[in-house]
């Protein structure tokens, strides 16, 4: 992956505006019309890793339909003359396990950790929702040509990439690049969560923006580089001023 210091481009946004998903209703339907495309779960953290990667920020560009998946992208988009809902990949798992509306198709999954692939395979299959194929193994092994002749050759219409950025992002749009015609999404860490191998925060928490500061009081070590060394300088150059612009208006 290229580093170096990348500035988060008004171009790059305004793209990202451009292909935001503007609710879950818009982002069910999205994934339910089985057309080729990736769709990829935004959030502070994948600008943070953008701003350091050409390469990443490529990817973000390259995605198909983006979702603002927390409040600070969800404003960054209001600067840009939409409006937004907070649309998020574990939201969209606990919608698809809870219906049926993907009774019939096929899904394989790319990532989560073992046990979590097992659990998720058979919520999927209680939901209607077949998975054809599953891997679960080392990122390093993974071949972009081979999975999408694998996924093709199982007849898969959804491609689940449950890993985090920016390995999972860019792994999904290899794949599709390698010629695999049904639809990406990217996940990052949803599905772990919704098995309950991972914390998810109540929805009483969700709905108080308060979601960050939760997961740091669960995993401090782990999170507090990324909100605090990785993110914060964004928000700072990048989200901060956009909303002061808006507010100005």
């Amino acid at each position: 992956m290229e580093t170096g210091e990348c500035v988060i481009t008004d171009e790059l946004i305004d793209r990202m505006a451009e292909k935001c998903i503007l609710n879950d209703d818009d982002f069910d339907a999205a994934v339910l019309d089985l057309r080729p495309k990736r769709i990829q779960t935004v959030n502070l953290h994948h600008l943070a890793l953008a701003s350091k990667s050409k390469d990443f920020a490529k990817t973000i560009d390259e995605a198909d339909f983006i979702t603002a998946d927390g409040w600070p992208i969800v404003s960054l988009m209001r600067s840009r003359g939409i409006d937004p809902a907070r649309v998020t990949g574990s939201e969209f798992i606990e919608r698809m396990l809870a219906g049926r509306q993907f009774h019939g198709k096929k899904a394989a999954i790319l990532g989560a950790d073992r046990h979590a692939g097992y659990d998720f395979r058979g919520q999927l299959h209680n939901s209607g929702l077949e998975v054809a194929f599953r891997d679960h193994g080392q990122r390093g092994d993974w071949k972009p040509k081979r999975l999408a002749k694998k996924l093709q050759k199982y007849g898969v219409d959804l491609l689940i990439v449950a890993v985090t950025p920016p390995f999972g992002d860019m792994i999904g749009e290899e794949v599709r690049r390698a010629g695999f015609h049904g639809v990406v999404l990217n996940v990052g860490g949803a599905v772990n969560m919704v098995t309950g191998n991972a914390t998810m925060a109540p929805h009483w928490v969700r709905a108080t923006k308060l979601e960050w500061f939760y997961r740091l009081a669960q995993e401090p070590r782990r999170l507090f580089r990324r909100y605090f060394i990785e993110c914060l300088p964004v928000f700072l150059k990048v989200i901060l001023p956009s909303y002061l612009r808006r507010s100005r208006v």
